[in-house]
């Protein structure tokens, strides 16, 4: 009976002791945080009314593939991958909550991170007027275009370590961008509408830190696509420029739709427009090395293009600037710029360096 009333005793004092603590700076304060974090994380919903203010993707745009969880897939007529969905939600749900304790204790502090700090230089972007709506990340610099409500173009810079680290999109949701003057598309345009929520910055590219790869996920940098383009031929090069980054140590990207009037839109809050071609331009210019500058243009059709060689698709950037009126790296060198938009050879990128 003693030792009873010693073991209550005990315990009644370290409950005591801790919510005294808690309210306190310190490691008991940082330790309640991390754990009422993981309930708040499990457990909370969004039902505000205003669209505006973080809306919740559907049950129905929610899908996986392989181990992570794709926010960023809108069809509801596919029903074995929302079951997959579902399994994988299950499973997670299973997964003991001290485990999840144990990865943010230990997880919070160990992310790679990156000793550059991002910034585009001017050669990188394309040629900006006036009236454009520009709009600037940490990570990414991109044009938005309120008529269509999507990108006309996403640049930035990739280094192969931005690629390497612990970084994750579980979790993620995507949000309106604020930065946008009359706000951008909301991930509720998108719910039900059998179109992916295809990101042009591509989330991965980012997986050297969290707050990043977070950034990646503002709908100002989201465009309507085909799921079986997004996750398929689209990711392929985007792998395959992630490749190029690690190999090269750094190169510029700019990407975005083929934008023209009459495009068809989709939209339960805004009209979204489909774009019928996507385009990805990758530059390797060092000019302070004796590397010799390359360049690189993907023009693809928003479409299922499974079996088709991502190479099939490689075309001149002035075929792209003559499909989208865009002047890419217009703050290039004249003549390495006429120069290098003039071709793109496939050999070039893919041997050894």
């Amino acid at each position: 009976m003693k030792s009873n009333r010693i073991i209550l005793i005990l315990i009644f004092f370290s409950i005591g002791y801790f919510l005294y603590f808690k309210e306190k700076s310190g490691p008991i304060d940082s330790l309640w945080k991390i754990v009422t974090g993981v309930f708040e994380s499990t457990n909370s919903t969004s039902e505000d009314k205003n669209p505006y203010k973080s809306p919740e993707p559907d049950i129905e745009a929610t899908a996986t593939k392989g181990d992570e969880k794709y926010d960023d897939v809108a069809t509801a007529s596919n029903i074995k991958t929302k079951q997959k969905s579902n399994d994988k939600q299950e499973k997670e749900d299973d997964s003991s909550i001290f485990d999840r304790i144990k990865d943010k204790v230990f997880n919070s502090d160990t992310q790679e991170g990156s000793s550059d700090n991002g910034e585009i230089p001017d050669f990188a972007l394309p040629a900006i007027r006036n009236v454009d709506e520009i709009i600037k990340h940490k990570n990414y610099t991109l044009r938005y275009e309120e008529e269509y409500e999507v990108p006309a173009w996403v640049a930035y810079k990739l280094r192969g370590e931005y690629t390497k680290g612990i970084a994750n999109r579980a979790g993620n949701q995507f949000i309106p961008d604020r930065k946008v003057k009359d706000n951008s598309a909301l991930t509720g345009d998108y719910s039900n509408t059998g179109y992916d929520r295809g990101h042009m910055l591509p989330a991965a590219d980012f997986k050297c830190c969290q707050d990043l790869m977070n950034e990646t996920f503002f709908m100002s940098n989201i465009c309507p696509q085909v799921p079986d383009f997004n996750r398929g031929i689209w990711e392929n090069i985007e792998e395959r420029v992630r490749g190029w980054a690690v190999r090269d140590e750094e190169v510029f990207v700019v990407t975005g739709p083929v934008l023209r009037k009459g495009l068809p839109t989709i939209g339960r809050y805004n009209n979204v427009a489909v774009p019928e071609y996507f385009y990805k331009i990758v530059l390797f210019y060092q000019p302070k090395s004796n590397k010799k500058p390359r360049m690189i243009a993907f023009l693809l059709p928003n479409e299922s293009l499974f079996g088709k060689r991502m190479n099939s698709y490689v075309v001149s950037v002035d075929e792209v600037e003559k499909a989208t009126s865009l002047d890419f790296f217009a703050k290039l060198p004249a003549d390495i710029q006429t120069k290098l938009e003039a071709n793109s050879s496939w050999s070039d990128w893919t041997k050894i360096q």
